[in-house]
């Protein structure tokens, strides 16, 4: 039994084991002293790690909600489908915008025509009166040339009508009925 202090290097003076382990003691005194004034030099961490941990529910918040959606169970079968279908319904939707578009247009277009066909009618419609009146116009003329000794001719003679209108172109007076008899007999008279 002696022989195990001097396997671990321990000497058989009790001074010396004492000192060899009040420095013992006293180094680990000097340990434990420089761990507390290391961790006093710590700072605390413990707001940065509730920010993280808050930003770390929030991210697993997301990732559940992304598992959750619809799209991420989708086949790439499924989601050509999908895709397909889409397209679809966008090109319907086009498709009744055009048509709705192509029919106001076809009625804009309508209403301008209507807009020109009722100008050009007007416009001929203005030229045809032009004409009316220049051809009435002139009928009046041609009217007013021969109409009155047409009338003056089928009036009875004992009227004396034609005279008197000769008269009048004339500047003369008309000369009473009687005159005009006597004036007529003379002239034939003359004549003979």
């Amino acid at each position: 039994m002696t022989d195990i202090p001097r396997q671990y290097g321990i000497t058989d003076d009790p001074t010396q084991a004492f000192e060899s382990l009040r420095q013992e003691i006293s180094l680990l005194h000097t340990a434990i002293q420089g761990l507390t004034a290391t961790r006093e030099k710590i700072p605390d961490y413990s707001p940065t790690l509730a920010a993280i941990s808050r930003q770390l529910a929030t991210m697993t918040e997301g990732i559940t909600r992304i598992e959750q959606a619809p799209a991420v169970k989708l086949t790439p079968a499924m989601m050509v489908q999908q895709l397909g279908k889409a397209a679809a319904d966008v090109r319907a939707d086009d498709k009744r915008q055009m048509d709705e578009v192509r029919a106001d247009l076809h009625q804009m277009i309508g209403r301008i025509d209507g807009i020109v066909v009722r100008a050009r009618s007007t416009d001929h419609q203005l030229k045809r009166e032009l004409w009316m009146m220049l051809g009435a116009f002139l009928s009046g003329i041609l009217l007013w040339s021969f109409l009155p000794g047409m009338i003056a001719r089928s009036l009875p003679e004992s009227w004396h009508v034609p005279q008197w209108m000769a008269a009048r172109m004339l500047g003369a007076e008309q000369a009473s009925s009687d005159d005009h008899v006597v004036h007529r007999d003379q002239i034939t008279a003359k004549q003979d």
